[in-house]
């Protein structure tokens, strides 16, 4: 291994020929290089304060003001990322391996010093720290990442059959830190039990063709006892002998969405199987300048007989109204022009031309923040409605002209039979000629007033037979 790019040094020796040997080796190994030394700690201190552009620290154990754990730790305390390499007599040799579990990266013994032995120290302790300093940075991105994000990360190791993960599984599922054991049976024993085998061939699948990504949807069971339904995506790690000895992943809970997918698929087929004909167009003018179409359910089609590529991306003006009906359609313009909801009926006419009567309910659709994005027309056949009510008027009207012959025809031959009858009563002072003519008066009034009477029986009975029709 090539030795790293070093440049500034610092040897912290109180014995000037130690300090000298060192310089000498360090001079032969890396050349020209910028070697700094302290024989005391807190000349060290200040040096370190003013500096952290060190490739590396040579540290002996025994200072005229410190020594053993407390120097090893007082100097740790200035370092960060700068290799702390030890040294040390035969008599330290014990301690010196213990200052590598207080953060050093090596040790030398003095007496066994050698310009081989001191290169791959140096090489190490280099390559050691780039790797330490690169793996916390990672792990800080890693805590971040678990901070920022609701999803529970977890780290399962196959071979021991433990499962470790982040708080997103205190958060998410509501277990306290004491319920959750990082075990695979524990997490295995929270999958519903409906989901447990498609999981189980799952990730038998994944293990068995060495698929490297595994992904689910399946229930996890909270700390109350309730289910959520979680995304569980992961990676699968092989060893040397491509067999599967870890997984990564993270479970994200989609509870919320599954329960608006739910929704919309009983929204959509309400819509779908509705017998009232429904149209959505985009709020948006497209293209054409028009509203299009963006979904018709099949009620739509086949009421108006139009096939569906003939009516998406249409205007649904164009399915709406005839030219008899301009109140209604300027009605119509108006609520499209002002974002309101109106009720129409119109005059429609089918794609093979037959007109048919139409009760449309316009409104528009808006988001979560308020603006309108679509237009929903929902509309109904009323032509059965709409001959009934023309029926009704046309035997109102033959009422209303039974009502007029009674109040009006009828009482004109009455009249005269009245008068004709007091006529009668006076007989006394008509003469026998008279007589004859208003008993022949009377005859024609009696039989114009049965031909009327005959006329409204007829007309009546017209209107009842309708009715019951």
């Amino acid at each position: 291994m090539s030795i790293p790019k070093i440049e500034n040094l610092l040897i912290i020796e109180d014995n000037l020929g130690d300090a000298f040997l060192l310089k000498e080796y360090l001079i032969d190994i890396l050349g020209n290089i910028t070697i700094k030394t302290a024989i005391t700690f807190t000349e060290a201190r200040d040096i370190l304060i003013n500096e952290q552009n060190f490739d590396a620290i040579f540290l002996d154990l025994s200072l005229p003001d410190n020594s053993g754990k407390e120097l090893v730790n007082d100097i740790m305390a200035f370092v960060n990322f700068i290799p702390v390499i030890v040294l040390t007599g035969y008599a330290d040799e014990k301690f010196g391996v213990e200052t590598l579990s207080l953060g050093v990266s090596d040790y030398l013994i003095k007496d066994d010093l050698s310009i081989a032995q001191l290169r791959k120290s140096i090489t190490y302790s280099i390559e050691r720290k780039r790797i330490e300093r690169k793996l916390i940075h990672s792990n800080e991105r890693y805590e971040i990442l678990a901070k920022a994000t609701s999803d529970t990360i977890w780290d399962w190791n196959i071979a021991k059959k433990r499962v470790v993960s982040n708080q997103g599984i205190q958060r998410v599922f509501g277990y306290g830190e004491n319920e959750v054991q990082n075990t695979e049976a524990w997490w295995r024993d929270k999958v519903h039990p409906d989901d447990y085998g498609n999981l189980i061939k799952t990730l038998t699948t994944n293990f068995k063709n060495r698929i490297p990504v595994f992904q689910l949807e399946y229930r996890f069971r909270c700390a109350n006892g309730t289910y959520k339904y979680v995304l569980d995506r992961g990676y699968l790690l092989l060893d040397i002998n491509n067999k599967p000895v870890r997984m990564i992943g993270a479970m994200q809970d989609i509870t919320k969405k599954k329960a608006e997918e739910a929704k919309l698929r009983l929204l959509e087929s309400v819509i779908s199987n509705a017998t009232d004909a429904i149209l959505v167009a985009d709020a948006h003018v497209g293209i054409n300048g028009d509203n299009e179409i963006i979904y018709a359910n099949e009620a739509f089609i086949k009421m108006t007989g139009y096939a569906m590529n003939e009516v998406i991306g249409a205007n649904p003006k164009k399915f709406l109204g005839s030219e008899l009906d301009d109140e209604e359609l300027h009605k119509l313009d108006d609520s499209l022009r002002n974002w309101q909801s109106c009720n129409l009926v119109l005059s429609n006419f089918k794609k093979d031309g037959r007109k048919y009567w139409a009760n449309i309910s316009v409104s528009p659709v808006s988001d979560a923040k308020g603006g309108f994005t679509h237009w929903i027309y929902i509309q109904c056949d009323v032509s059965d409605r709409k001959s009934y009510l023309q029926s009704i008027e046309e035997q109102n009207k033959r009422l209303r002209e039974i009502a007029w012959m009674q109040s009006h025809v009828v009482r004109a031959p009455l009249a005269r039979i009245l008068g004709l009858a007091n006529l009668l009563l006076e007989l006394g002072m008509v003469s026998e000629v008279d007589s004859v003519s208003l008993i022949e008066n009377i005859s024609s009034s009696a039989v114009e007033l049965d031909k009327i009477i005959r006329q409204i029986v007829e007309k009546t009975e017209n209107v009842q037979n309708q009715i019951e029709e």
